[in-house]
């Protein structure tokens, strides 16, 4: 069985952090806009267009950083191929790279 050498986030988890960032920086507009104009039908109808617009370019955003990968830490054992059943052998040479990084004593 092949594995990857680098993980990436799934569409799925974008979404969830998308939404719980877009309740916290949609409360914080809602908030100021009440405070400006004291008017809850205006606050709504900005907050309904602010929060579908941000959710949408903010997923974007993060699918476009998760393929640039300057900033990004490559894993230890990344370079170590991986397409079949792991032998004691292998163990020990994943164990050996391990303690050569300072993982393990």
């Amino acid at each position: 069985m092949a594995t990857k050498t680098k993980t990436k986030e799934s569409h799925a988890r974008t979404i969830v952090k998308a939404v719980s960032w877009r309740v916290v920086a949609t409360l914080t507009t809602a908030t100021i806009v009440f405070i400006f104009t004291r008017k809850w039908d205006l606050t709504l109808g900005i907050t309904f267009f602010e929060v579908l617009s941000k959710i949408l370019f903010y997923y974007i955003h993060e699918r476009v950083w998760n393929v640039v990968h300057w900033g990004q830490e490559k894993h230890p054992l990344a370079e170590i191929r991986v397409n079949r059943e792991l032998e004691p052998e292998d163990m020990e040479i994943i164990k050996n790279k391990l303690k050569d990084l300072g993982y393990l004593d």
